[in-house]
């Protein structure tokens, strides 16, 4: 009972910090983490030094390890982003012989002896995680991927690059190059509300929306 009134209360406070976004109950975020307006998460996800971009949702029971995750991500249930090494050099990979803090019972060194265990993971904008996803912690995730779900990222993404497997592997590109090319000029996701909001009805066609993005600037952004 007490435990459960405890999750109760952070849950409570973690809404209070972040009142522009949507948090379920049960979240756990430590004092590192942050996440941006309008973002959702869902119950049980967990944030360990973690920055989440605005408009993000991460979906049930996911866990997110030192990342920093753009805006508009989509981020299925029980996904893992940062996959912690271990030293291979030493003679055991247990973190008993290593890092004294950890959260065990008993160690055999009374300090942290071996550094970056745990590399910054970076998902950049837009980018589709699916379910039960893993991602290796330093690794970099580019603009619009796709992560097919039950995948095992164990190198970088290139941007708008459709993968999946185990390990995960290249399946194709979602436009073609010049497409590509054009959306990533143009940094679309950093766009204020207000621009994303004219544009959005035209979102069904890349080259549709690059035409009318075009337009807009010519217009010096008041009215397509």
């Amino acid at each position: 009972m007490l435990n459960f009134l405890k999750r109760i209360i952070k849950s409570w406070l973690l809404v209070r910090k972040f009142p522009n976004s949507k948090i379920h109950f049960g979240v756990n975020m430590d004092k590192n983490s942050v996440i941006s307006d309008n973002t959702v998460l869902f119950s049980n996800v967990v944030l360990q030094n973690a920055n989440v971009g605005a408009y993000t949702y991460i979906q049930s029971s996911s866990v997110v390890l030192s990342a920093n995750i753009g805006k508009f991500c989509s981020i299925a249930s029980n996904v893992t982003i940062g996959l912690a090494t271990h030293p291979t050099h030493m003679v055991s990979t247990s973190p008993i012989f290593y890092d004294n803090t950890q959260p065990l019972p008993f160690f055999f060194t009374e300090q942290k002896e071996f550094e970056n265990i745990m590399r910054i993971t970076y998902i950049e904008s837009d980018v589709w995680i699916g379910q039960n996803v893993m991602i290796k912690s330093g690794v970099n995730i580019g603009v619009g991927a796709v992560i097919g779900a039950g995948s095992v990222v164990t190198k970088d993404v290139e941007s708008y690059s459709i993968v999946a497997g185990v390990p995960a592997k290249h399946i194709r590109y979602r436009f073609e190059k010049d497409i590509r090319e054009k959306l990533l000029a143009s940094m679309w996701w950093t766009f204020d509300d207000v621009k994303i909001e004219k544009l959005s009805q035209y979102f069904k066609n890349p080259r549709e929306m690059l035409e009318k993005l075009n337009e807009l600037d010519k217009m010096g952004n008041d009215k397509i």
